[in-house]
């Protein structure tokens, strides 16, 4: 097996395994439209490239590519709002990369990308042919059975399966357990082969996350980080299972290094603020919810928590305010009711 085969191999892994929330397979799925054209510097449409599209917000999931029509364009219908991750690449172009903000309450501007060629470059000599195969087979054998017990563990169909039209049986929890943990010895077997592979790394975090363990999700993914640290989208993934794992100074050091226009989704922001404010430490609390606000100023979660942090402060007329800025901006969220009743109380 060779170095491309591989690479393709662990570039669907990543697409299919990595994320952070608790449901990961259609985790992306929600009420919105999104669409785009690609371009070249000319204005000349790119017909055939590869649109790739994650939600950070349901934890690093999203469908399958999407390929651009003679005219440039392409489209995908039934997504969440939030911040995605995009990939834009065609050949003989340089990849683009970017974030962009999805709203299921109306409409979404295209998306305009524009490719650049890539530059010519001078032929490298050939490699002796015993490079052309250094992969182990046995690293890529391990992945491909790591990839699939982790879609058996959510009741996926996993390769080389013949599906008729039933879809496969969900496994217990307790048979989950026994999954995660038999695909974290598959991957821990290909990373002994390939121990400076970052993908498999990400892999491997993502086994440890499902299995429960955290800390070990946390460590590999700051081998990762370290390895990568202009990576925005590992950064932002490790900034939340820090969070998650209650390790709020770590995750607050992370966060104050994402570069400035990056993060459009505030939920890091708000798991960072609703941290502080379990700590009693309700200044911080208040900066971090108010950093959500300015972020966000649609979202009503994060007005929320701004007031209840006023609230505690004893500033009133603040808090005040922010519960019934939540009211108005989403009234049948369970926060609007709970800010009602906190108004009620206020009178």
């Amino acid at each position: 097996m060779n170095l491309r085969r591989l690479s393709f191999v662990l570039a669907v892994l990543v697409v299919t395994l990595m994320s952070t929330g608790a449901a990961f397979a259609q985790a992306w799925r929600g009420g919105g439209r999104v669409s785009g054209v690609v371009t070249d510097a000319g204005g000349k449409a790119i017909k055939g490239a590869k649109v790739t599209l994650v939600s950070i917000r349901s934890g690093n999931t999203g469908p399958a590519p999407l390929t651009t029509d003679a005219k440039g364009k392409w489209s995908l219908l039934g997504v969440i709002g939030g911040s995605w991750n995009i990939d834009v690449d065609a050949p003989g172009y340089i990849i683009k990369k970017g974030t962009i903000e999805v709203n299921e309450a109306a409409m979404n501007p295209p998306v305009k990308t524009v490719l650049e060629p890539e530059p010519v470059q001078a032929p490298q000599p050939e490699q002796p042919a015993e490079l052309a195969n250094t992969v182990p087979p046995e690293a890529v054998e391990s992945v491909r059975k790591g990839e699939n017990l982790m879609k058996q563990a959510e009741g996926q169909v996993i390769e080389g399966e013949v599906t008729m039209s039933m879809p496969p049986a969900k496994p217990t929890e307790e048979q989950k357990k026994e999954l995660y943990k038999q695909a974290i010895a598959e991957f821990e077997k290909a990373q002994a082969l390939l121990p400076d592979n970052l993908q498999i790394k990400q892999a491997l975090a993502q086994a440890y996350y499902k299995a429960g363990d955290i800390k070990q999700s946390v460590a590999l993914l700051q081998k990762v980080y370290d390895a990568e640290p202009t990576n925005t989208g590992v950064l932002l993934l490790l900034i939340n299972l820090l969070l998650e794992n209650g390790q709020l100074d770590q995750g607050k050091a992370l966060l104050d290094k994402v570069p400035a226009g990056t993060m459009t989704d505030p939920t890091a922001l708000i798991n960072l603020g609703i941290l502080f404010m379990n700590k009693s430490r309700l200044d911080d609390a208040w900066t971090y919810f108010d950093k959500a606000v300015t972020l966000d100023p649609n979202r009503g979660e994060s007005y929320y928590y701004r007031g209840l942090a006023s609230l505690q402060n004893k500033k009133m007329a603040e808090a005040k305010a922010d519960f019934q800025k939540v009211v108005q901006l989403a009234p049948d969220s369970s926060e609007a009711n709970d800010a009602k009743d906190l108004l009620k109380q206020m009178k």
